[in-house]
């Protein structure tokens, strides 16, 4: 029995709202497959199952997206550290452990990994992709991280360390977490929670003030 005209309007408005989704799950398998260079927007339509000027209706160019890709894999892990302090009334050692976590969680423990390596393999040909990363990942990232020292500092919670201007050094062991996970982790897996365990005590053993008898 064919649908009638309102279920078939029903079914064409769904399918347009879940063709962005779709164009970027094919997206993020070729240029992890293919490398940036090598993926033309013709190959993300093909994986995609549509004709490739179905693409630029929702993307202006591979740049375009490229961008949206590393925004769905890796922006809900940034907007969550970004807004871990909003309403936060736990210890600022509570609210770095949650942050540091949820890299660990949403972006090591997927397949962010894979554009990351993209990006120190290519970054140097394509710097515009290199200065979209840093501005909408490691920007943000580090500012929120920074806001939350500085609130341990002031809550007296944690030494002022020289450290604590330079939050790359606090992130130093998730990087390499993503890079053996993506270089080693077929062959020598990683405990990944028994990591960032061992990551959050020499965080706690370095920051904590110590304490008066």
């Amino acid at each position: 029995m064919a649908p009638s005209p309102s279920s078939a309007r029903k079914l064409r408005r769904r399918n347009k709202e879940a063709r962005p989704a779709e164009l970027l799950e094919a997206a993020i398998e070729v240029f992890v497959e293919q490398g940036y260079a090598a993926t033309r927007v013709e190959d993300v339509a093909r994986r995609a199952g549509v004709a490739k000027g179905t693409v630029y209706v929702y993307f202006k160019d591979k740049e375009a997206l490229f961008q949206a890709a590393v925004r769905q894999l890796i922006g809900p892990a940034v907007e969550r550290v970004e807004h871990a302090m909003d309403g936060f009334t736990g210890s600022s050692e509570e609210l770095l452990r949650l942050q540091i976590g949820t890299f660990y969680r949403q972006v090591v423990g997927t397949r962010a990994p894979a554009l990351l390596r993209l990006l120190a393999a290519e970054g140097a040909r394509f710097p515009e992709l290199a200065r979209f990363y840093h501005r909408e990942v490691l920007t943000r990232g580090m500012a929120a991280l920074s806001r939350t020292l500085a609130r341990g500092v002031a809550r007296n919670e944690f030494r002022d360390l020289a450290a604590l201007r330079h939050p790359q050094i606090l992130m130093g062991p998730v990087l390499a977490a993503a890079l053996w996970t993506l270089l080693l982790g077929k062959s020598h897996p990683l405990d990944l929670a028994a990591y960032e365990a061992a990551h959050l005590e020499l965080l706690r053993a370095a920051l904590a003030r110590q304490r008066t008898p």
